[in-house]
């Protein structure tokens, strides 16, 4: 195919129909003639994850060693999610190394707990640094125990002998699936439901509502909002996503961020 451009600028030359500008206004007249249909999945309230964890707490008291493992990732994966407030996928480049270093110093602020979550992201700053770390109360002022669930997990990770690699692993060290971790919490959600229709209401079809790409980001939004959180403190703590999306070049952060630390 014959190229027009240089570097990452580029058009391309080809006899294929679909490219066509006839084809490009043909969809879109379907699409102002049809219109879309958005389907947002619905925000985890603090009083859903309260019954969630909670639920997962009776789980973990009753489960034999070897099912825990599950179960502290399923409860880490939804405090860190929470908490942090991050997209379904961002939570799995929690990093098991560092997870299990940080752990192992107490981390205190204003006699306050909290704990470090490390980013392992595909891109490198131009400075070399290979983490981002996301601090996380230790325990939220709704209730919500996010240290106990990120120990639990560091726990289960040392008595199976892992050191390294992503934190959310099986045992042979690879990444677990998204799916099962939604289908996971989606069943726990259900469950929570049938137990307290006060919190879930019967008419919500939970499998179909919620899912771990949105709902626990848009939870944490809403619910920081509502405490009226300052909005450049929600703002950073999403600046490692800036980093990322860099892909290594500098970020385009305030100033007051290019001179602040962890």
């Amino acid at each position: 195919m014959t190229t027009l451009g240089r570097d990452t600028a580029k058009a391309f030359l080809s006899n294929c129909r679909p490219n066509s500008l006839w084809f490009e206004r043909f969809c879109k007249g379907c699409f102002k003639r049809m219109g879309q249909e958005a389907h947002q999945n619905l925000a985890i309230s603090v009083k859903v994850m309260l019954a969630l964890l909670a639920l997962l707490d009776r789980e973990w008291e009753a489960a034999e060693q070897q099912a825990r493992q599950s179960l502290a990732m399923i409860g880490a994966y939804a405090c860190i999610a929470y908490g942090g407030s991050f997209r379904g996928d961002e939570v799995f480049h929690t990093d098991l190394c560092e997870l299990l270093k940080h752990s192992t110093t107490p981390l205190i602020e204003n006699k306050l707990p909290y704990v470090l979550i490390p980013l392992l992201g595909r891109f490198k700053n131009e400075d070399g640094e290979h983490y981002h770390l996301i601090p996380l109360a230790f325990e939220t002022r709704s209730g919500i125990e996010i240290g106990k669930w990120v120990e639990r997990l560091v726990q289960v990770k040392k008595s199976h002998r892992q050191t390294g690699g992503p934190a959310f692993s099986n045992q042979s060290g690879r990444h677990i699936s998204q799916h099962w971790m939604e289908m996971e919490i989606l069943d726990r959600q259900h469950q929570v439901q049938i137990e307290n229709p006060e919190v879930i209401p019967n008419d919500i079809n939970v499998y179909e509502e919620y899912g771990i790409s949105r709902s626990f980001q848009r939870g944490a939004s809403t619910q920081a909002r509502n405490q009226c959180v300052d909005e450049n403190d929600i703002n950073l703590i999403n600046r490692w996503r800036t980093v990322e999306n860099a892909k290594g070049c500098k970020p385009k952060l305030q100033m007051q961020d290019h001179y602040s630390e962890i």
